[in-house]
């Protein structure tokens, strides 16, 4: 379970689930409960339950349809698992419309290449297993890209259309989608007008503003909270959106375009700028348009982070759509040279015909190698260029960490297995997350204390004292990741004073830590 996951992305995914299977006003009253007290998991508890201009529809929907039907139809896996289970049918979505697209361009390795890189990537996989937000996010916005470049090279207004409703379930996930129509218009402007619409560009112009309305209207269809007063929620909407950055902690910045350095593997991040520079070549010569799309997609994505109101945070999840184009020219560029390679061995050689394959292998290794390494903690993967996760962490890099909370689980588990019957539990970080699934997860007799909010690190006065007093009678573990940009004084207490029970690691670094309380020593 995640920061933002617990904090409403569930729960207002089952709410416009239940609303689009009754239609019953009742589930948009987000201040009421409507199930029964015997309906778990309860995400009444998610702390923005009331803020519901900040949730889109679309993925959190999608991901309480498959909880409903594997946990409770199918009982194949519990709630929180359903809902993260959208990603993999997802992902089993997009790799053969990835595959097929870069297959029928640059050939069969190149779709290899790209669809392996990234797939193989730790922070995708990371995303792909808990992230039920930006990784539908980057599927869709991928799949509304590569029907609607299909659709403007083949001169189809339907398949302009279609690209457009795909690009509806984008925006109904995440604005990040808002930025696409930047990717057609530097397309045209860099490669012209598409010989199948030459002879036709008023019909061209006409299709692009009824693909503008279906993307508008499905996403008003699609989300129930702007019925009622469309004008003044999407003006809330938009307000939340333009003032981001006046939410976010000045310590949690974490520079976009550093964060992809940071944290991408070197052989992809060196391969996709290689076959960048192989694109702009064709680019330049030919006006390819399937390289101008490549080029101009990652540019797209990128560059709303030069307007002065951008902010990033949290690596480089609110951008994910980055990263398919980023594979492409990646698998472009590995299968060019496995290409020129094979060309130097011998004619009719075993060389010749083994070099290409191997090549591509040993360049996908890298990727492979470093999901498998760090997992289960994806989430804290950086480079080796910038000294790997001990690099990260001895910077005092952003977000080094577990900043997310998802390693809770394995605490959870180790509670239940090892604490002190009728124990105290305290988190001091991402409390929210533990909380939302607790009565599904953590041991009865063990009670989570209220000492956080996730507004703010501190802890009010009263609450550390109470943890305290209880620490000093019974039994209180503390648990927590080391988000440095988090701290508060319990997890300062315990970093200080005590030794941990228990701590899981990523290169000999702490990822999660779990405690015996016990206060600190009068000063």
């Amino acid at each position: 379970m995640t920061w933002d996951e617990a904090l409403g992305d569930l729960f207002f995914g089952e709410r416009y689930l239940s609303y689009f299977t009754s239609f019953d006003g009742k589930y948009l009253d987000f201040q009421a409960d409507p199930y029964p007290p015997e309906r778990q998991p309860s995400l009444f508890v998610s702390p923005f339950k009331g803020r519901p201009w900040e949730y889109y529809p679309v993925a959190n929907t999608l991901a309480a349809a498959s909880s409903e039907i594997l946990s409770r139809k199918l009982h194949l896996l519990d709630a929180f698992d359903g809902f993260h289970a959208l990603n993999l049918l997802l992902a089993a979505l997009l790799i053969p419309l990835l595959f097929g697209e870069v297959a029928r361009r640059d050939g069969a390795a190149a779709a290899l290449a790209a669809v392996v890189l990234l797939f193989t990537a730790p922070r995708i996989v990371c995303d792909l297993m808990a992230n039920i937000k930006d990784f539908p996010l980057m599927v869709f916005f991928t799949v509304a890209a590569l029907l609607f470049f299909r659709a403007f090279e083949s001169g189809s207004r339907r398949g302009l259309l279609l690209a457009a409703a795909a690009l509806a379930l984008a925006l109904g996930t995440k604005a990040n989608a808002l930025f696409f129509p930047a990717i057609p218009a530097l397309l045209w402007l860099g490669g012209g007008t598409p010989p199948a619409w030459r002879e036709r560009r008023g019909q061209l112009v006409a299709t692009g503003a009824a693909a503008a309305a279906v993307t508008l209207g499905l996403l008003f269809l699609l989300w129930p909270y702007l019925w009622a007063h469309p004008v003044e929620r999407v003006m809330e909407h938009l307000r939340y959106i333009g003032l981001r950055e006046g939410y976010t902690r000045p310590e949690s910045l974490a520079p976009a375009f550093a964060a992809v350095f940071q944290t991408t593997p070197p052989v992809f991040l060196l391969a996709a700028l290689a076959g960048a520079a192989l694109a702009l070549r064709d680019a330049v010569r030919g006006r390819d348009r399937w390289a101008i799309f490549l080029l101009v997609w990652p540019a797209a994505v990128l560059g709303r982070f030069l307007l002065p109101m951008a902010v990033n945070f949290d690596g480089v999840r609110h951008f994910l759509e980055l990263f398919p184009p980023l594979a492409i020219l990646a698998g472009r560029a590995i299968a060019a040279l496995a290409a020129r390679l094979g060309q130097l061995a011998q004619p009719g050689s075993a060389l010749r015909r083994a070099l290409p394959p191997l090549l591509i292998v040993l360049a996908l290794v890298p990727g492979l190698t470093a999901t498998v390494a760090s997992h289960p903690f994806e989430v804290t993967y950086w480079s080796p260029l910038v000294g790997g996760f001990a690099g990260a962490r001895e910077k005092n890099l952003p977000q080094a960490s577990d900043y997310w909370g998802m390693s809770y689980r394995l605490g959870i588990d180790w509670l239940n297995e090892h604490a002190e019957k009728d124990a105290y539990l305290a988190v001091p970080v991402v409390e929210h997350a533990v909380r939302l699934v607790a009565p599904l997860r953590l041991r009865p007799d063990l009670q989570l204390l209220p000492v956080t909010n996730p507004f703010t690190p501190k802890i009010a006065p009263e609450r550390l004292a109470g943890t305290r007093q209880l620490a000093s009678n019974g039994t209180v573990y503390v648990m927590f990741v080391e988000r440095r940009d988090w701290a508060n004084e319990l997890m300062i207490d315990c970093l200080r004073h005590l030794q941990p029970e228990v701590v899981w690691t990523n290169e000999g670094e702490p990822v999660l830590s779990i405690y015996r309380y016990r206060p600190p020593p009068p000063v």
